[in-house]
Formats: structure tokens, C-alpha cells, sequence
């Protein structure tokens, strides 16, 4: 990976001229502005504090350090202590080589065991109160890239959904449908809608089994699957965990009793009535993964609403001598559904929803994912019902599907129908051998190859900070260098060497945008 050996070398200059000092955190990215280079790194500036020195001395420093090298980049010092990278095409050729060697599995990196970590993932889990909304959406599909980003990278993850099947939402839905039947009066605070009307008769054990199935088969319409679904009832109440907890609270003497209730710090525990609360549970769920099922890594995907409930967990779980750092907690902001310019309003409670089986059949899965997944989670979204549907490139997941189109558009126009796959694959392997003969310096082509080199980077960030809508972002930018290119090149042409390398160039597009697009679980097209 281009941006680590930058990285490595960038640190060994360093040492080289300040000795084994401690260095800060620093940046090294890509520039929006391209005549910051290919790279730029904040080094000097951080080094600046420590060092008690000019930042722009340092950058110079370290620019001559790494110059004497004679390494195939060249570097710019900047004010007021940047230091630009600037590959050369040698360097860019060889990534491209890498992308045709390696294939599907170009971008994936393969960390060290000992590196590798036990993850559990859970998303979604709704209330099994009634259908899958337009808002559960947006978790489910955030967390069902982010298991598929860290399982590229190495780890081993586990995709679970809770149910959370006991506590008063089953209590109230089972009341619901008794008021639905006329045997209770109506409550503002009952379920309503032509769902509740379904389960008339029912238990509310059985409404609940009920109501599983119709998640389960909206989550297979969304091609989201889970490898465990944890019930509260069976695996943490009846199977006593939540005692468990409770009397381990009490041995480290982190209770009090007052007004009949058991409390922690300022909050309940267990009511007066002698039920858990929902954090006393949550707590112990949490523990049954970190301590019970021995995952490194517990990640759980929640709405806006369970922000400060996500705090006292972590609260919870640190005195039980659980590391925080072992919990993450990822807070899904809300999502409106524009149409025709206007807020469509939505209540699960009142029975004026979205189901995501509806959004999908209108807009269509890659759609539903793509926007979805284009926004950060911390920051409320619109879906745009109308932009959604369109089929012009006006549509950004339209936009980047017509790029893998256009490619297989090129390939069965290079490849007579008598040419196999494996022949294809051979025009692969000798567009590598031939790019160092052969010219690939057009503006354009450069661009492309930069943005292609830039997918193992895209991968690793992700890891590291959870932001999956750096991939959509990525694939957007990379679908736009590809149009560029091919809006302003012939591919095929009357040299036989160029047109083998643009092939090359075009072979590699096509690798990365269906890897970028598998992750995010979006179908690559041949046609259109």
C-alpha cells in the first residue's frame, strides 16, 4: 500500500534525524486540491511542539532526508510546515500491476493472526412489535457493510440481532391487539395499524413469533443476514444471567437500596415491583458477549434515542472490570423521507410508517443502500424518494453502476464472442507485462489509476473509525475518473500497445469498482 510505505519511510527519517523521540499522532492524506500533491503530511507541524523548532526548518529537513533516498516520488514543502507527495508513474504502474495480479483480493489486507480480532456486530434489532421500518433501514445496512469492511480486513465477525422479547413492549402489544379486538379500551400509547389487525386472536408470545417472521423475510429482502439471533427471554432472564449480574454488582458493592428499589449511582436497577430495567439487561447482555462469549470487540449499532443509555452501559460494564475500550456503541441519526419535495411523516406507534419492504420495492435494494449508506450515521439524513427512483445519472448509484456497464460495454467489444473468460484474464496479465513499454501519461488516465490505488487506504480508515460512507463517497469518485476517462480516450485505438494498456487500465477499474460495490453489498451490472 502506497500511503504505508510513505508512512514507514516518513517515520524513518524521522529518527534518522531527531533520534528515537516519540512521535505524535500525525496525518498523511490525499488532498482534495490536487496541486497539493498525491499525499500530504502534517509531520513537521506536530514535531513543531515537541522539537521547539520552525515547523517549516523540519519539513525541509525531512523532504532532504527522504530526497536522498532517490525514491520514485517527488516531494514540496509547504507553508506553514506541509509536506506533498508526488507519485510518479513508475509507482502508479506497479500499484496497477498489483490490482491485475491479485484480483478480488487486491484491497484486502491480510493482517496477522495474533492481529486478528473476535467481533460481534448487532444491528437492527427492533422491537418485535410490528415490521421493519424505512428507519430501521439505515442501521441494518450500516452495520451489515461495516461486518462486511472488518471480515475484508481480517477479522472474524459475528452478526447478531437481540430480541428484545420480554420486558413491556410485549406487555403492550399484547394489549394492543386486545384493544384492537374491542376487549380494552384505546390507549394513545398502543400500536396501531392494519398489522395489529393481523394478529387479532393472537397471544402475545405468539405475535411475537409472528412478527419475527415478517422481520426475518424483510431482512432477506434486504440481503442483510444474520449468523445469531439472541433472545433477552431465553438467554439472559430464564437463563438467569440477570441475576448473575446483579448479585456481582452487589459483591463489589456497587448498590443501594432506596424507596424499595435497587439502584446504581442515579439510576434503577431493579423497580420496586422487583423487575430489571432495561439497563440492569442491556448491562448484562453486554457482558454475556465480552465475558460469556469471549468477543473482543462488542459493536452495537442503536438509534438517536438510546445515546445516553449507550454511556451508562459502558458505565456499567467498566465496574465490572470490563475495559471500555471493548464496547462501541454507534448512534444512528434520524432519517426523513422527502417526496416531491415534502416530508413524508412517519409514526411506528400510530401505525403511519414505512416498511422497508416498501421503500425496496419503490426505489429497488441498490438504491435503498446507497443512500442509506451515503451519510455519515451521526448526522440526520433525507431520502429522497424522487432522486432515489431516477435512472439517469442524475442518481449517484445509477451514475456508478453505468461505469461497471460501460466496462463490460468495452470488454465484449475488444473480445469477440469466440474469446473465453480465460482469454480475457491473458490480456490482463500481458497489459501488465506491457505497461512499462507503453505510454499511460494522458491527465485523465493518471487521475483513474490515483483513485484506483486508493482502495486499500478507504479499506483501512474504515477499520479504523467505522465511517462506511467513505465507501459510497469512493465509489462515486472513482465511477466520475472512469467517465472522464473514457469520455475523452479511445480505448481501443491504432496502436496496438496503447490500446493493450488501456485495457490494463479499464481490467482494473472494473476489479476495484466490483470489490468497492461487494462490500457494499450493490450489484455491478454488465448492462444497463
Amino acid at each position: 500500500m502506497v500511503r504505508s510505505e510513505i508512512k514507514n519511510l516518513l517515520l524513518s527519517a524521522v529518527r534518522k534525524l531527531y533520534g528515537d523521540i516519540s512521535i505524535p499522532k500525525f496525518s498523511l492524506e490525499s488532498p482534495e486540491n490536487p496541486e497539493h500533491g498525491d499525499y500530504a503530511t502534517n509531520v513537521a507541524m506536530v514535531l513543531a511542539k515537541i522539537l521547539k523548532k520552525n515547523p517549516m526548518e523540519i519539513a525541509s529537513a525531512i523532504a532532504e532526508e527522504l530526497r536522498t533516498k532517490n525514491l520514485e516520488f517527488r516531494t514540496e514543502v509547504a507553508s506553514p510546515g506541509f509536506i506533498n507527495f508526488f507519485l510518479s508513474a513508475e509507482v502508479l504502474y506497479s500499484e496497477l500491476g498489483e490490482i491485475l495480479k491479485k484480483k478480488k483480493k487486491y484491497g484486502k489486507l491480510q493482517i496477522a493472526k495474533s492481529a486478528a480480532q473476535k467481533i460481534n456486530i448487532e444491528f437492527v434489532s427492533a422491537n418485535p412489535t410490528g415490521p421493519l421500518t424505512m428507519a430501521n433501514g439505515r442501521g441494518g445496512f450500516y452495520g451489515d457493510v461495516l461486518a462486511n469492511v472488518l471480515e475484508a480486513y481480517g477479522h472474524k465477525v459475528t452478526r447478531e440481532y437481540y430480541i428484545n422479547d420480554a420486558g413491556n413492549q410485549i406487555k403492550l402489544l399484547e394489549e394492543s391487539i386486545a384493544a384492537a379486538e374491542g376487549k380494552l379500551p384505546p390507549k394513545d400509547e398502543y400500536y396501531r395499524g392494519d398489522y395489529i389487525n393481523k394478529l387479532k386472536g393472537w397471544s402475545g408470545k405468539k405475535a411475537v413469533v409472528m412478527i419475527l417472521g415478517w422481520i426475518g423475510a424483510s431482512l432477506r429482502k434486504a440481503e442483510i443476514k444474520f449468523d445469531v439471533w439472541f433472545s433477552e427471554d431465553q438467554k439472559l432472564r430464564k437463563a438467569g444471567e440477570v441475576k448473575r449480574v446483579l448479585e456481582d454488582f452487589k459483591g463489589r458493592s456497587l448498590l443501594a437500596k432506596k424507596d424499595g428499589a435497587v439502584w446504581f449511582g442515579d439510576r434503577v436497577f431493579v423497580k420496586s415491583n422487583g423487575d430489571p430495567t432495561y439497563l440492569l439487561v442491556d448491562i448484562t447482555y453486554q457482558r454475556n458477549k465480552l465475558a460469556g462469549r469471549k468477543f473482543d470487540q462488542a459493536i452495537t449499532v442503536i438509534g438517536a434515542d438510546h445515546y445516553a443509555e449507550a454511556a451508562q452501559v459502558r458505565t456499567g460494564l467498566t465496574a465490572l472490570g470490563i475495559s471500555e475500550n471493548r464496547f462501541r456503541a454507534i448512534i444512528i441519526q434520524m432519517v426523513r423521507l422527502i417526496s416531491g419535495g415534502k416530508e413524508v411523516r412517519m409514526s411506528k406507534r400510530k401505525g403511519a410508517f414505512i416498511a422497508i419492504d416498501e421503500l425496496i420495492d419503490e426505489v429497488g435494494l441498490d438504491a435503498a443502500r446507497y443512500f442509506f449508506l451515503e451519510r455519515s450515521p451521526d448526522t440526520h439524513m433525507d431520502f429522497d424518494l424522487d432522486l432515489a427512483k431516477e435512472r439517469s445519472v442524475k442518481n449517484p448509484v445509477y451514475y456508478i453502476q453505468y461505469a461497471h456497464a460501460r466496462i463490460a460495454s468495452i470488454f465484449k467489444k475488444a473480445l469477440p464472442s469466440r474469446h473465453s473468460e480465460a482469454e480475457g484474464r491473458r490480456i490482463s496479465t500481458r497489459s501488465f507485462a506491457s505497461l512499462r513499454m507503453t505510454t499511460l501519461r494522458e491527465p485523465e488516465e493518471l487521475i483513474l489509476i490515483k483513485k484506483l490505488v486508493q482502495l486499500p487506504e478507504i479499506i483501512e480508515d474504515t477499520v479504523n473509525d467505522y465511517q462506511v460512507h467513505r465507501l459510497t463517497r469512493y465509489a462515486y469518485e472513482l465511477a466520475r475518473a472512469f467517465h472522464n476517462f473514457y469520455e475523452k480516450h479511445r480505448v481501443i485505438t491504432d496502436d496496438p500497445k496503447l490500446s493493450t494498456a488501456r485495457l490494463a487500465l479499464v481490467k482494473a477499474t472494473q476489479i476495484v469498482l466490483q470489490i468497492t460495490l461487494g462490500l457494499l453489498g450493490i450489484k455491478a451490472p454488465d448492462r444497463m
